[in-house]
């Protein structure tokens, strides 16, 4: 059975970061991200499932709180048995480096990991 690929993007509802969900959706990847924006972040989900098809999981939460990022990492992995591709925000400055290494952890977990981490601004 053909499976999806998985592409996790953290700060995704806007900007670059929607682009990349979009792109990577039209590329049939099912796609998770985290954004502090709900309403951008609905609209991103709805847009992406409307056209592309398939599962988005759309998280609500700030990247600057440690249990919104846990939070975000264990439904990530209770959804998916790994993922492929992991984007960070390069512009998130509050404890960004700490931020970044806590998710890529946290998400590593659990998961079998073909892609590395990326940045994004």
């Amino acid at each position: 059975m053909f499976q999806r690929k998985i592409c996790v993007i953290v700060g995704g509802a806007k900007g670059k970061g929607r682009r990349l969900a979009e792109e990577y959706a039209g590329q049939k990847y099912r796609i998770a991200f985290m954004d502090i924006d709900k309403k951008s972040g609905d609209s991103l989900k709805e847009k992406i499932e409307g056209e592309y098809g398939g599962r988005v999981f759309f998280f609500n939460g700030n990247v600057n709180s440690e249990e919104d990022r846990e939070l975000f990492a264990g439904a990530v992995n209770a959804q998916y048995k790994k993922i492929d591709c992991l984007y960070y925000r390069s512009d998130i400055k509050d404890k960004r480096e700490e931020n970044e290494k806590e998710i890529e952890e946290l998400l590593r977990g659990n998961l079998r990991r073909k892609g590395i981490l990326k940045d994004f601004a």
